[in-house]
């Protein structure tokens, strides 16, 4: 037997470390802080669970600070949310059933009913809440108790039947609700809390669930209201004809208004209603499915025609595509702000004429004009003598900076006669060709083309050579880009008369030509060259 005596440990083992010396409310404060920066939230708690391991008093600190333990996830075993229920005491409490299919494998051994079960029982304690649920069903039997700490609630349901008995949540009660997203679930939207809400959210909802009137009456019982949006679901805006609500609903807090893939007739019934002075973003999306002219929309649209002309001016740039299924128009900055302005407008006209009639008289022409960058698309097969003469107004616009004529079959003819074409403006000023301030022409090829690059060679020769038998100043130079096909039949720029591209290039008035290919053909080697190059 050893008779060796042990050596006592030396002094650096028996020093306290440093970071256990730390008053116990600074450590709270500083793991408080350090698990705000953790969204995920199994991860958050195993950091949470690392940190009790440092020593027996930072143990103690996290076990008996209530804030550290304030959410209930089904990212983690149910156990785990038993225990952080019990450590929060009275702390007011975020509840997220998201379903998710990516949840650890151990949190999937419990349901989402089991977990609703268990956090029900602290309603009262509710602050931020997600619930994914198999069915509204669900809603009626564990979200009947007030909920007085609620102030933001996602209630989804995971049932696509359609169910019409509405839910009374919270027994109505939950007077610090500010933020409610529902999809598909039928709400009792006379409960009270509806009055004090700041943003209202709404998908996938159908009829039976939700009507257009009812939007209206929401509205006009939220005067706090700063965001609303409504989307992919059909509201019921029945019976016809539908007469505007007496008095207007005015809404001077709502800064943001979307209502995305829902029928125009509705989003109509909506926007007639209501004024948005201070509005700050404007979505409107149609539905694909809604064969109604937009023009009546449009009309009463009108009174939001002011925001469109300031967004525009204070953003500089917008850009438009139409084609044969409707025109979308949308202007935004880049990053956004809380003080940029911003909408979308994609709107089904099946008649080019309604969408181009009407973004013309937004912008305006001669001295009217809203002076920014704007890039527009035509993607369409071709349009009749009413379509023709809307583009023809629409050319005298001297915003349009960039002109795309994309997989066309009759139109970019046309519109290449519209650019060489001289226009006496309605403001008596002096005339100009069509588009006058553009200096980038895409033009892409497909089967079916019936332009040539003579008609682009005539466009351009009548568009630059009035200059010089006019006093005013010259318009800016031009910069074409032919998108070809490899195909020879896809029209011009396939197989081109390399001549006749020198002179396009070479021609007054324009500033460079580009030619490029859609695809690499395989081996293909690539050739590079530059202006003086001769062909």
């Amino acid at each position: 037997m050893s008779t060796t005596k042990s050596t006592p440990p030396s002094e650096e083992w028996v020093t306290t470390p440093y970071i256990c010396k730390l008053p116990l409310e600074l450590v709270s404060y500083i793991i408080v802080l350090r698990l705000r920066e953790i969204t995920r939230i199994d991860q958050r708690l195993k950091d949470l669970y690392s940190t009790r391991m440092v020593s027996r008093a930072w143990r103690n600190v996290v076990d008996s600070t209530p804030s550290l333990w304030n959410v209930v996830s089904d990212w983690v075993p149910l156990h785990v949310n038993s225990t952080s229920i019990e450590r929060s005491g009275s702390y007011p409490l975020d509840v997220y059933i998201t379903n998710d299919t990516f949840q650890p494998r151990l949190a999937k051994k419990h349901t989402p009913i089991e977990l609703l079960a268990l956090a029900s029982k602290e309603v009262r304690r509710w602050s931020k809440v997600s619930l994914w649920l198999p069915s509204s069903d669900a809603c009626s039997t564990y979200l009947t108790s007030p909920a007085p700490l609620l102030r933001d609630l996602h209630v989804k349901s995971s049932n696509w039947d359609i169910v019409t008995t509405p839910v009374t949540l919270f027994g109505g009660i939950a007077p610090r609700l500010e933020v409610l997203q529902v999809d598909r679930v039928p709400i009792d939207w006379n409960s009270s809390f509806v009055h004090g809400l700041r943003e209202l959210y709404l998908s996938d909802m159908f009829d039976e669930q939700i009507s257009a009137q009812q939007v209206l009456d929401i509205l006009a019982s939220a005067p706090l209201l700063q965001a609303i949006s409504i989307c992919n679901s059909s509201l019921d805006h029945h019976p016809q004809p539908f007469q505007i609500r007496t008095p207007v609903i005015h809404l001077p807090n709502i800064d943001s208004i979307e209502f995305d893939d829902i029928e125009i007739k509705t989003t109509e019934v909506i926007i007639s209603s209501i004024r948005a002075p201070n509005c700050r973003s404007l979505m409107i999306i149609g539905s694909d499915d809604d064969e109604m002219d937009p023009s009546g929309f449009l009309e009463w649209l009108g009174h939001f025609n002011d925001f469109l002309r300031r967004t525009l001016s204070a953003n500089g740039k917008s850009s438009m595509h139409i084609s044969d299924e409707g025109m979308r128009w949308e202007s935004s900055q880049s990053p956004a702000s809380l003080s940029s302005l911003e909408f979308i407008m994609d709107l089904r006209c099946g008649a080019p004429a309604t969408g181009v009639g009407w973004a013309t008289g937004i912008v305006g022409v001669g001295f009217q004009e809203v002076e920014h960058n704007l890039e527009v698309c035509l993607a369409h097969d071709g349009f009749d003598e009413g379509d023709l003469a809307a583009y023809r107004s629409f050319s005298s616009c001297r915003s349009v900076t960039k002109l795309i004529l994309d997989e066309d079959h009759t139109h970019t003819g046309q519109i290449l006669e519209l650019l060489g074409t001289w226009q006496e403006p309605e403001d008596g000023r002096d005339p100009l060709p069509g588009f006058p301030s553009l200096r980038i022409l895409v033009l892409t090829t497909s089967s079916g083309c019936r332009w040539t690059l003579d008609d682009l060679e005539l466009s351009v020769s009548r568009r630059f050579s009035e200059w010089d038998d006019r006093t005013i100043p010259p318009g800016p130079k031009l910069s074409i880009i032919i998108q070809a096909s490899w195909w020879d039949y896809y029209g011009p720029g396939s197989a081109p008369d390399l001549a006749q591209l020198q002179r396009l290039r070479a021609a007054k008035g324009v500033e460079k030509l580009t030619r490029y290919m859609n695809k690499n053909k395989s081996g293909m080697l690539a050739v590079v060259y530059e202006d003086d190059t001769e062909l």
